[in-house]
């Protein structure tokens, strides 16, 4: 049965209305605030059904938030209590805390939610059905929402006004409630981040006085470091949706992908002296989000701002809200949702006080969502049947021959880095993503690679995977694994615009996210569909090790898990080496960064200890029997296999370190080596006895950074031999310190040629192709190749900073850069050769003197003839720096990129390393770990940690 939306909207969302009106908005009580609260909740409900306010202890929104533990009590309570509700548990927080969805329906439709699932598939494959089979099940289905609430732990009004909808729609016993959920299944995620929020629960309690504070200022409102918008490992989930990267975005993602649920809601909050935000998004909008999903979003709008208006509300839409970047919850968009948007203005427990004079009270947000949560259902309640056939529609469009994504695949090359591969793949089917591998080799048309060369035919390698866009999760597959993501004109000029007259950023988000550029895979795209000599790619379990007896043994450097292999037993007491360089011993090669351990250095060595070890961490592990190196090849005993030393890891915390970048960093330590490390805290370091660390990692900080007094402290713990690491931010001022001859970009412009020479000298020695005969001649050679003879004219210094700093307004929100790699360096292990870099701010590193840089940006070719030929030729400046004029460099890979920034950016280094007295700094021009997911230049940070103490630094023996 269709229930009427003028019903609806007059039994939902106005089921308060005669407490709301503006005569009884603030009775004259002794606490309107009380009266507020309970008038949220106005039914007739079932006595047998527990009241929030029973294990509350006040009315929903009433000067608290429900705790993580009354939300889990409630709802379980529920689901013993009510025949409208199955509660499910999908996932578990790091913590140990519970993520639930409660399917809520009628008892009927309850009893059948396996089989409703299995319809929605078939609607999500209409390939595989007849006309009359689709209207069938469209007839058949009941509408679904997944309602979600509270992603970002202190934004708390969402989870409350869950736990009202949610007790309304299973305890309510009027006609309108039984007739929406005998035609709807509302599936509510009342807390998708329980860790965040039961930190900020803590801290409410902590700064919580005698009176109420309605100051947004106050701790009570902001809380304290690291906050509680981000989940234990600091995260954001609100942009994990894709990269899966944490439990409770994949225990969520999952359920979400086996419902193609019609509607997807997420209750937010955003500033405190703000009003209420409500979809659409404004541009831009990422273009493979559907025009029909698009076209219904604007109608739920309309009437969520109908409801508001009867209230008297105030709202806004799109503003500062675009939906480019993939990984928000508009996510489940790419797959047919229609995705709704709430922001309301947080008010913490005791409301804020207004520039208008009023106070706005947390019972008012909590309303403000639930009147939102009751408009939104209502709406779906009326045109479901509708949007299940647009859904079909685009559903069809997406497999189509013709269609949009019907000639592109996507081939990612043939790695030894089978753990990253793997965690790639499972990231793909776990989102229905289809993954082949070839057979043998693929002759096709063009291809464009990740920066931007097209040839016009190509060889795909046998054993490359293959994903071809022509699937039903087409829109999904070609967001997140399309080089680009397009952005119109339109807004191009209004992002420039923007800048020139000193504004900020139209893009609220990075503006490159790309999955193989994340990974540091190399990739192509090809122009065609391909669909022959594929076949489905399976993840093989990891062969068991046996073992054996040998001399040494090795587990290859090609893998990510091979530092863990050796972090975890330096952890176990073993001396383990490290080769520098490719090895070959029997008929085993081995990568650089190969792991070794031999019997001489461990005498008492248990070989089942390497094998268990090798087993955990699926890693095969070779036994040699010779450490014989075939022709120039190293032997065992040489410098090539230096011994590594076990790393002891600090990690800066707290204030003003950014919780993000901290985060990434603890968990790529945790999920990645699983070794022991410490977070200190930053502002105590001259009370702390630095000599337990041989590593320490500096984040990123908001605002000033580290004292002068813990810069010295870190300068004398690095000169006695330690390993200093900075990212980002952090790198911005080590290379302002004394102790670094690396400057950064700003403080170099007096003087730029030395810095550029050093680039120079850089590309000389990788591609110079020198004359010998010169060499052998017994005349003077007066044709030299030296940094002197390039025929380079730089501006005047002023000019050099006045470009410099008009480049400087254009710098990239979120890019791709083109990364050119010292490919014998240690750091550089398990990268590619033009490596994807990411970056976000400004921090351009000017190595000088001895610091080596392992990493610029821009790649160099030479379109006609040789890059030798084009480096002794002419040269042309660019901004600080020059470049042949018979080379190309690639800079942009992916996002927004303007010239003036490529310019600015180009040949400054990524990665630096240089040594200090017995230690040395490791500097990161950006964060080496975004978002958990960018594993290309994760890979680069955990080389510093592990290879570090025993590479980069003077050894000690320990008598």
């Amino acid at each position: 049965m269709i229930i009427s939306r003028a019903s609806l909207v007059l039994s939902l969302c106005l089921v308060t209305s005669a407490a709301w009106g503006s005569d009884n908005l603030m009775p004259p009580q002794s606490d309107p605030d009380l009266e507020y609260a309970t008038a949220i909740l106005d039914g007739d409900y079932h006595l047998n059904i527990t009241a929030p306010k029973d294990v509350l202890g006040y009315p929903v929104g009433y000067h608290r938030m429900a705790s993580p533990a009354q939300i889990s009590t409630l709802f379980n309570r529920w689901d013993t209590e009510s025949e409208r509700m199955k509660l499910v548990q999908y996932a578990t927080s790091h913590e140990g805390r519970p993520l639930y969805v409660a399917y809520i329906s009628s008892p009927e439709n309850l009893a059948k939610l396996d089989e409703f699932k299995q319809m929605a598939q078939q609607l999500a494959h209409p390939d595989e059905l007849s006309g009359t089979e689709v209207d069938t099940l469209i007839e058949q289905m009941p509408a679904t929402a997944w309602m979600a609430y509270s992603i970002h732990g202190n934004e708390t009004s969402g989870a409350d006004a869950a736990v009202a909808a949610s007790y309304h729609l299973i305890a309510d016993q009027s006609e309108a409630t039984q007739q929406l959920l005998a035609n709807m299944i509302v599936m509510i995620d009342p807390m998708m981040n329980p860790d965040g929020r039961a930190r900020f629960s803590k801290t409410l309690e902590q700064f919580r006085g005698t009176a109420p504070n309605v100051d947004d200022q106050s701790l009570l409102h902001s809380g304290d470091w690291p906050f509680g918008r981000m989940n234990h490992y600091l995260f954001d989930l609100n942009r994990d949706f894709f990269y899966l990267t944490q439990p409770e975005s994949r225990g969520r993602v999952a359920l979400i992908n086996d419902w193609y649920p019609q509607l997807m809601i997420d209750g937010h909050e955003m500033g405190a002296q703000d009003t209420f935000l409500m979809g659409p998004p404004r541009e831009p909008i990422n273009n493979h989000v559907p025009a029909s999903v698009r076209t219904w979003s604007d109608q739920f709008a309309e009437e969520q701002a109908a409801a508001f208006d009867r209230h008297g509300w105030r709202y806004y839409t799109g503003e500062w809200f675009e939906n480019l970047y993939t990984g928000y919850s508009n996510y489940a968009e790419y797959r047919g949702s229609i995705h709704i948007l709430y922001e309301q203005s947080r008010m913490a427990e005791d409301g804020v006080r207004r520039p208008e004079g009023t106070v706005q009270t947390y019972a008012e947000s909590v309303h403000h969502q639930y009147v939102s949560t009751f408009a939104n259902l209502a709406s779906l309640a009326t045109h479901s049947k509708a949007i299940y056939r647009d859904f079909v529609e685009l559903r069809r469009v997406a497999t189509a021959s013709r269609g949009e994504y019907a000639n592109r695949s996507y081939v990612i090359l043939p790695t030894d880095n089978t753990s990253r591969l793997n965690q790639l793949v499972e990231k793909l089917n776990a989102q229905d993503i289809q993954v082949f591998r070839a057979e043998r080799e693929l002759s096709v048309g063009e291809t464009k690679s990740q920066s931007g060369r097209v040839q016009r035919r190509y060889t795909i390698p046998a054993g490359s995977l293959v994903i071809p866009n022509r699937q039903p999760e087409a829109r999904l597959i070609a967001a997140i694994m399309e080089f680009d993501a397009h952005i119109n004109d339109e807004v191009l000029r209004g992002e420039r615009n923007a800048l020139l007259q000193g504004e900020s950023s139209l893009m609220y988000d990075t503006t490159a996210w790309n999955l193989t550029m994340m990974y540091g895979l190399e990739s192509v795209v090809v122009s065609e569909h391909i669909n022959s000599g594929l076949a489905r790619y399976e993840i093989q379990p990891a062969e068991r090790n046996e073992v054996s007896e040998g001399i040494a043994f090795v587990v290859d450097g090609a893998d990510d898990l091979s530092l863990a292999y050796a972090a975890r037993l330096m952890e176990q007491g073993v001396e383990v080496r490290a080769s520098n360089i490719s090895s070959t011993y029997g008929n085993d090669s081995f990568n650089p960064g190969s792991v070794m351990v031999t019997l001489a250095d461990n005498p008492n060595l248990a070989v089942p200890q390497l094998v268990d070890v090798a087993n955990e961490l699926g890693l095969t592990l070779k036994r040699i029997n010779t450490g014989f190196g075939q022709g120039d090849l190293p032997e065992w005993g040489g410098r090539h296999f230096p011994l590594l030393e076990q790393p002891q890891i600090a990690l800066l915390s707290h204030m003003p370190m950014s919780p993000y970048v901290t985060g990434s960093t603890w968990f790529a330590i945790d999920s990645m080596l699983g070794i022991r490390h410490s977070q200190i805290h930053n502002q105590q370091l001259s009370y702390m006895d630095l000599r337990r660390y041989n590593v320490i990692i500096v984040p990123p900080s908001w605002g000033s950074g580290l004292s002068e007094g813990s810069l010295a402290e870190l300068q004398r713990w690095v000169e006695q031999g330690g390993t200093l690491i900075s990212l980002g931010g952090a790198s911005r001022q080590f290379a302002s310190a004394d102790f670094t001859q690396t400057a950064l970009l700003n403080d170099s412009l007096e003087s730029v040629e030395p810095y550029d020479r050093k680039v120079y000298e850089e590309l000389m020695a990788e591609h110079h192709q020198f004359d010998l005969s010169d060499t052998k001649s017994h005349t003077l050679s007066m044709d030299v190749v030296a940094p002197w003879v390039r025929d380079v004219s730089y501006p005047p210094v002023a000019q050099i900073v006045e470009r410099d700093r008009w480049n400087a307004r254009f710098m990239p929100r979120g890019s791709f850069i083109t990364g050119r790699v010292d490919a014998d360096h240690w750091l550089s292990f398990g990268a590619i050769t033009e490596m994807p870099l990411l970056y976000s701010s400004a921090t351009l590193l000017m190595p000088s003197g001895s610091a080596e840089a392992v990493i610029r940006a821009g790649h160099y070719r030479a379109p006609q003839g040789s890059l030798s030929e084009a480096l002794t030729g002419a040269w042309q400046n660019v901004g600080w720096t020059a470049v042949p004029e018979d080379s190309e460099v690639s800079v942009r890979m992916s996002g927004l990129l303007w010239p003036e920034a490529a310019q600015r950016i180009v040949n400054t280094a990524y990665l630096v390393r240089e040594q200090v007295g017995s230690g040395q700094v490791i500097m990161f021009a950006n964060e080496a770990n975004f978002r958990g997911a960018a594993l290309g230049t994760q890979r680069l940070l955990l080389n510093a940690i592990v290879l570090g103490p025993g590479m980069g630094t003077e050894p000690r023996i320990q008598l």
